[in-house]
């Protein structure tokens, strides 16, 4: 079964407090509708449509990976030519605060699942999808002929 992607209305109203949207498209300091459908269009192109059992799980998931992608898109637009991807760190410390976090091996193993843990969005999706990710593999006692 084909589920229909979700627009930016539907991404407007699902995310109505996360983010400050612009009516006019030209106020540069808030999300404009380029913006989300610049999101909308990466996640389309990522997404596997057979990790979901009906359209509203699908239409959670991905509007999760469309703000990741958008909010990643917008965090290296303000950097312009000097931006840099930053990998996941397990510690960080800046005189005498630090802070360390553990993540799983099997997150920091994968460069994609990293990279979306970079977003609380793209975490979400990680979340959901993950589970659907691992493939079940048991044992059968028996014997063959000879």
């Amino acid at each position: 079964m084909a589920y229909t992607n979700p627009d930016i209305t539907a991404f407007k109203e699902n995310f109505v407090r996360d983010f400050p949207f612009s009516n006019d498209n030209i106020d540069q300091t808030k999300v404009m509708d380029l913006d989300i459908q610049k999101g909308i269009n990466a996640a389309t192109t990522f997404i596997n449509q057979a990790l979901f059992g009906d359209q509203t799980s699908y239409d959670t998931g991905f509007l999760n990976l469309a703000a990741h992608f958008m909010v990643m898109n917008l965090r290296a637009s303000s950097q312009g030519i000097a931006g840099q991807f930053s990998w996941l760190s397990s510690s960080k410390s800046a005189g005498s605060v630090s802070e360390g976090i553990t993540i799983p091996d099997r997150i920091l193993a994968n460069p994609v699942y990293a990279a979306l843990t970079k977003t609380n969005y793209g975490a979400l999706y990680l979340f959901q999808v993950l589970p659907s990710l691992v493939g079940q593999c048991f044992t059968v006692c028996g014997e063959t002929l000879p």
